[in-house]
């Protein structure tokens, strides 16, 4: 990790036991000043009284699946700790976003369930390092990302602030977009350019008119989209956990409307524009000359239509 990444962040991994869910071991780093914690037996409550007190000047704290599984576990077993009013940044539901291609991160079990990949068992700091590893290739691959396609940052930014679920990443974007979040109408309209000429324009509206009950799923969908046809798959956890991604995507693509405007169903779902057959009898490749033929010879509005905008 570069000396100029330093996050005022406390990375935290939990070891838990399966069948009683307790707090075996737990590890902890700070990422500004590099400060560890280790706990491995003797006294939790004296331990976990240090995990606060360091975690006492951070500005979030970070994790991979710090939401869904350490959060949880470490309020079950003590919800007096002020670091449970710390936001909260996950690397697990930011690894999707930064890394969209397969085979992912190096560092991320990501294909199958997102866990942290390393050579050792059980050993609670070196996860805790690992996240925070992690979160810096995030970081420069978003910070890149936002030099080149400025509105995928926005959409996503607008999308993952829509309730505190994670409330360190309003921070996060902000920071790295150097921009406060975005309005519903500077957010709508990055996700417009994002899913244009990729998806049914009459899904895109319905998609917009949706968006801010989806978050989370349709900045996973944007993700994906900003990679299909390349060698990427929506990880298996986030369609378990967001199976509405999936459902976005399938409409997005999957779904055949009828609108004669909408170039990407009459390419890709009408039959007589892809059928093989149809082109290696006519002798054609190109969309736009087989619109042509169509419009000439059904006299059909649709493919007139077609054809004017394709002209």
């Amino acid at each position: 990790m570069s000396d100029d990444f330093a996050p005022q962040c406390l990375s935290i991994d939990l070891e838990i036991g399966k069948n009683d869910s307790r707090i075996y071991q737990f590890g902890a780093v700070r990422g500004d000043n590099g400060e560890t914690l280790r706990f491995a037996r003797g006294d939790l409550n004296a331990a976990l009284n240090r995990l606060d007190a360091l975690a006492d000047d951070v500005a979030f704290l970070l994790g991979h699946n710090l939401v869904n599984f350490d959060l949880p576990h470490l309020k079950a077993a003590r919800p007096d700790l002020r670091l449970h009013d710390k936001p909260a940044v996950d690397t697990l539901w930011l690894n999707p976003l930064a890394f969209p291609r397969n085979p992912y991160h190096h560092l991320v079990k990501h294909y199958q369930d997102g866990r942290l990949q390393g050579d050792h068992l059980n050993d609670p700091l070196k996860d805790a390092q690992l996240a925070l590893d992690v979160f810096h290739d995030q970081h420069g691959a978003l910070k890149a990302l936002n030099a080149t396609n400025p509105q995928l940052l926005t959409a996503w930014h607008w999308l993952t602030t829509q309730d505190n679920t994670l409330s360190g990443t309003n921070r996060f974007f902000t920071k790295l977009r150097d921009k406060l979040r975005p309005s519903v109408e500077e957010a709508q309209a990055a996700i417009a350019l994002c899913v244009k000429d990729q998806a049914c324009i009459t899904q895109q509206r319905q998609i917009l008119d949706e968006a801010s009950h989806d978050g989370w799923p349709l900045a996973y969908a944007l993700a994906w989209l900003s990679v299909a046809g390349g060698n990427s798959v929506m990880p298996p956890w986030v369609r378990h956990q967001f199976p509405r991604s999936g459902e976005i995507i399938r409409r997005l693509r999957d779904t055949a409307c009828t609108a004669p405007i909408c170039l990407w169903c009459r390419e890709h779902h009408d039959a007589a524009i892809t059928t093989p057959q149809f082109r290696l009898v006519y002798h054609v490749d190109d969309t736009r000359r087989v619109v042509t033929l169509l419009a000439v010879a059904t006299r059909d509005d649709v493919y007139r239509e077609l054809q004017s905008r394709l002209s």
